[in-house]
């Protein structure tokens, strides 16, 4: 229930409790009232507005803390180390991780291809280090001064708290935060979690406290109040946790009293109404059943001493339960009670709060496995073709394929979990009266696509099914007012955004994206059928047998009712590197196959690069920028290859792979890093935005990238010593139409030709070769650059004669460059289709006069 006071939602939950509790939660401020359930909806209201102005001023208090912004952890960054602000330098090394402060610097060294969430994790392990160093020596300090003494204390990462006392256990905890600030906090808090042991609350006689043994403590306080927390995403109950708030509460404070009975009354006191703090550990302990503990708060208040002071004592409990998975959760049933620690932060193994399983890539073989040990034994023992229509049948599925699901055809599939109408995007109804247990396939997929990728779809559909009703019955449960506890719809491509953004939906789609093929393509009995068919087309991987391995893959996909595509993934995540060339598609076009030594490349490498990919590369990277100006490599069908005639010859006017460079890959052509969009090495870097923008879709959000590693360092040593294109210019005429004409003159190119490859007209090439005042663009310009052949220091120097630049200042100007640098040898045309294809002018005139 929720009302509004004053445009303030708040959230109302009623419980069996005898006093209603009001608190303004982190990290943005909610309001929530805990209420008596027999209490009048109207004197709740009343009480939210009596206490009106307390609510405003926590609100005001979470909206004005500062929070530093999210870090990516990349060189450039400042971070703060005792109060003193340093430069993160953050320097690739595969072999180990490291944490180094050297003058005003941090120098961290971790692998390339570490992730910000691993880099964040490493960096806070650093923090605790340095902070339980300063601890161990001040605490000690401070217990001394004060006579008071901690039986234990730890460290960990809060959000909204700088340290915690539990009284009870005489236990403190800091925050991994406060290594960041000046070490008068950390003392600060040190001392002030130490007088809680004496006072539990902030009254007066803490205060005194503080003023004895801290005389400017509220100017330390203020420092670090001012000071900024990290940024957090603003994070509420889990919806489990909502659930067992509203629907399980009773049954939980019955046992926590229960529980606690015999200790209240040796005790002589009362236990206070008791608060559901977390749901965590949640995990599936048998076949059909998860557990999961929830972790209530509750204060026993004691008899009211001499002094007329009531004392409290804070306990923290683990309440094990159990409750059966299905359309609903039912037969909940709580399995022990225990003491535990307060916890800030969830660490659940299994399940998410919303009860999507926690599955890892690697773990995508063993949740085929199990898929299939129940439905389809017969696969794990011989290769069979994964009969999955059958198998769906068998699970009570059935399978529908006359409705179009979407109007562009981007979504393959859905499958329904409760009875109702299906709605597309655009809340317009497509599917009436679906049936729970409905799966549904758009059948343009057949046409559009191929029956392997209607395979995939319903395989993809059937895991959905076998491990994510819980989080649709959950949804349901919880009255969701969209079609979260109804309907996964499944839409083609990968989903583009950073992990940490995903919502539930986004990594139950992965996981179903990822286990699809390994249930329909097993492991273990495809390997079996996989080595018999490379004896059967005597394939040796030495270079030779391109298409041969292109066959092999098209009869598993037939074999395994899989499109090819999925079948070279499957082969590659099954240690068969070497068929990376084969079925390979760039820029939209089909690569011819090629081959190379295995030990070439690693399985997160590649010889193939897009057009979008290599121009950010060149305005990126600066040794993959030094490595084309040379004028040593061209990029031809994704590859950039060394510009050599034993690599490279002349095709019917455009320029092709030798027979011996498509068998020998590794020995002429440049190697690139696989990776993806959302956590991009050039991430943060200046036009990044930009250049994204312009960059066409790429499948699965893939991104590759130049590194200078072994291999590209060995290729390189091949041109070493040849000079650059940038050092053989010579000196021309200070005019731009002198310079054209002496161009021309020493290429020997006629105003004819140099209109067929520049694409600029007979008529505009003579009046610039004239001086003739005449309006232009760089298009036009770079298209005659393009067609005289000229090297980007030449181009430079041409283009400066007029009004125009194509300094690296933009990303258009630095794709010309790494045109001219790259792609001399290829036809204009092949050029402006690369140009066009990721949002950029093409070279030459607007018009052919």
């Amino acid at each position: 229930m929720k009302i509004v006071v004053s445009g303030i939602p708040i959230d109302i939950q009623k419980k069996n409790i005898k006093n209603m509790h009001l608190q303004v939660k982190p990290p943005d401020g909610h309001v929530v009232i805990s209420a008596p359930s027999s209490m009048d909806d109207k004197a709740i209201e009343v009480y939210a507005r009596t206490n009106l102005s307390w609510i405003k001023k926590q609100i005001e208090k979470f909206q004005q803390q500062p929070r530093s912004a999210k870090r990516q952890y990349v060189s450039g960054e400042t971070m703060y180390i005792w109060g003193k602000q340093y430069y993160l330098t953050f320097v690739p090394d595969s072999q180990k991780n490291s944490f180094t402060i050297q003058g005003d610097k941090v120098i961290l060294s971790m692998r390339e291809e570490s992730t910000v969430k691993q880099r964040e994790n490493y960096v806070r392990e650093q923090y605790r280090v340095l902070l339980k160093n300063e601890i161990e020596r001040l605490l000690p300090k401070w217990e001394q001064i004060t006579g008071l003494h901690c039986e234990s204390w730890q460290t960990k990462y809060m959000v909204t708290r700088w340290g915690t006392c539990n009284t009870d256990k005489k236990k403190l905890w800091f925050n991994l935060q406060l290594a960041q600030k000046p070490i008068e906090c950390l003392e600060y808090v040190i001392l002030h979690e130490l007088i809680h042991l004496l006072e539990r609350t902030h009254n007066s006689t803490f205060v005194a406290y503080m003023d004895l043994y801290m005389k400017d403590w509220r100017a330390v306080k203020k420092e670090l109040n001012d000071s900024k927390l990290d940024y957090y995403d603003a994070q509420d109950e889990s919806p489990l946790q909502k659930l067992i708030d509203q629907n399980r509460y009773d049954e939980i404070k019955d046992a926590v009293l229960n529980h606690l009975a015999d200790e209240v009354k040796t005790k002589k006191a009362t236990l206070s109404d008791i608060e559901i703090e977390n749901v965590i550990h949640i995990e599936q302990i048998e076949d059909g059943a998860i557990g999961f503990s929830v972790i209530v708060s509750c204060d026993i208040e004691h008899s009211v001493s001499k002094n007329g002071k009531v004392s409290y004592t804070e306990r923290w409990l683990n309440v094990r339960c159990k409750v059966l998975l299905g359309v609903e959760l039912t037969n909940f049933e709580i399995i022990s009670i225990s003491d535990c620690e307060q916890k800030e932060d969830s660490d659940n193994e299994k399940y998410s709060g919303e009860l999507v399983p926690i599955i890892a890539r690697a773990a995508f073989d063993d949740e085929a496995t199990k898929f299939l040990k129940k439905y389809y034994p017969a696969a794990l023992t011989e290769p069979v073709s994964v009969p999955i229509r059958d198998i769906a049948e068998g699970m009570g599925l059935s399978i529908e394929e006359k409705e179009l699901l979407s109007s562009e055809l981007d979504v393959f599939g859905l499958v329904v979990f409760e009875d109702g109408n299906v709605q597309d995007k655009n809340k317009n109804i497509v599917i009436r009266n679906a049936k729970r247990g409905m799966i549904f396939i758009d059948p343009r997929v057949y046409y559009e696509r191929n029956l392997g990728t209607v395979n995939f779809t319903i395989a993809h559909e059937c895991f959905h099914w076998f491990r994510h009703q819980p989080y649709h019955a959950l949804m349901k449960m919880l009255g969701s007012d969209d079609e979260l506890g109804k309907i996964i719809h499944c839409s083609i491509g990968s989903n583009v955004k950073d992990t940490e953004k995903w919502k539930p939906i986004d990594w139950m789609e992965w996981q179903a994206n990822g286990v699809a093929p390994h249930i329909l393509m097993p492991s273990n009995t495809a390997k079996i059928k996989i080595e018999e068919l490379i004896a059967n087309y005597q394939i040796k991987f030495d270079g030779s047998d391109g298409y041969r391995i292109e066959e092999m893959i098209s009869e598993l996909a037939d074999f395994y009712g899989l499109s090819k595509q999925s079948v070279k993934m499957r082969l590659g995540e099954l240690g068969y590197t070497k068929i990376d060339g084969a079925f390979t598609y760039v820029n939209g076009q089909y690569v011819t196959p090629f081959s190379f030594d295995a030990s070439a490349i690693s399985s997160n490498q590649s010889f193939t690069i897009s057009t979008s990919d290599l121009f950010k590369a060149y305005c990126f990277n600066k040794e993959f920028r030094k490595v084309l100006d040379t004028g040593k490599f061209v990029y031809i069908e994704g590859h950039v290859c060394l510009n050599d005639e034993k690599y490279v010859i002349p095709s019917n006017g455009r320029l092709m792979l030798t027979q011996y460079a498509l068998a020998h890959m590794d020995e002429c052509c440049l190697v690139f890093d696989k990776g993806y969009s959302y956590e991009s090495k050039y991430q943060g870097q200046r036009y990044y935005t930009q250049m994204m923008y312009k960059s066409p879709a790429q499948t699965g959000a893939q991104e590759y990238s130049f590194e200078m590693n072994k291999h590209n360092k060995t290729l390189l040593a091949q041109i070493q010593g040849a000079k650059s294109s940038a050092n053989s210019m010579r000196t021309y005429p200070g005019a731009f139409s002198e310079t054209l004409v002496q161009m021309m003159k020493e290429r020997k190119l006629s105003v004819k030709k140099l209109a067929d490859t520049s694409l600029v007209g007979e008529k505009t090439i003579q009046r610039l070769r004239n001086n003739e005042e005449y309006p232009t663009s760089v298009q036009t310009i770079m298209g005659l650059c393009y067609g005289l052949k000229l090297t980007v220091p030449e181009a430079e120097m041409l283009i400066g004669k007029t009004d125009f630049s194509i300094k690296a200042t933009n990303p258009q100007n630095n794709a010309y460059r790494c045109a001219l640098s790259a792609c001399a040898e290829n036809s204009i045309y092949e050029v402006n289709e690369m140009l066009e294809s990721c949002g950029y002018e093409p070279f030459g005139s607007s018009s052919l006069d």
